[in-house]
């Protein structure tokens, strides 16, 4: 008996620029990708800012990790972590369908081009076409 499978498509609206965030939006296409789950991600916000090419491997976790910061440093250096950059790349390659979109009123509203953005992203998209398309994902989440 086959099993149709539960989750192939996941739509993610990420708002929110720490570095924490972004570490856990990441590692959760990592894992998605493993079930071939075809995969949306929409940078809008303060997340889309923290995707400039300047800022996007700057620290910024929040301050919730203050007391650990040491500590988390080791372990992300155990883990052969480097950048943040780096990392939202290889958890883009680990599948075959991960798309990343930098949302349009966004860069508007910041007057922000794509060329100063990270090109890990693959365009531009409308918040309200991503969020209509969204609704035929399996699963919506938003960071």
């Amino acid at each position: 008996m086959t099993h149709e499978p539960a989750l192939r498509r996941l739509a993610i609206e990420v708002t929110r620029a720490t570095s924490n965030n972004l570490f856990q939006v990441a590692t959760l296409i990592m894992a998605a990708t493993a079930l071939e789950v075809s995969i949306d991600v929409l940078f809008r916000d303060e997340a889309l800012l923290k995707l400039r090419r300047g800022r996007i491997n700057v620290p910024e976790w929040s301050r919730a990790y203050a007391p650990v910061m040491a500590e988390l440093a080791e372990r992300l250096k155990a883990a052969e972590f480097t950048d943040m950059e780096s990392f939202l790349r290889d958890a883009k390659e680990h599948g075959d369908d991960v798309r990343y979109w930098a949302c349009s009123e966004t860069l508007a509203d910041q007057r922000v081009s794509l060329a100063e953005l990270t090109s890990l992203l693959d365009g531009e998209r409308d918040r309200k076409e991503f969020l209509a398309d969204a609704q035929n994902a399996d699963a919506v989440l938003t960071f």
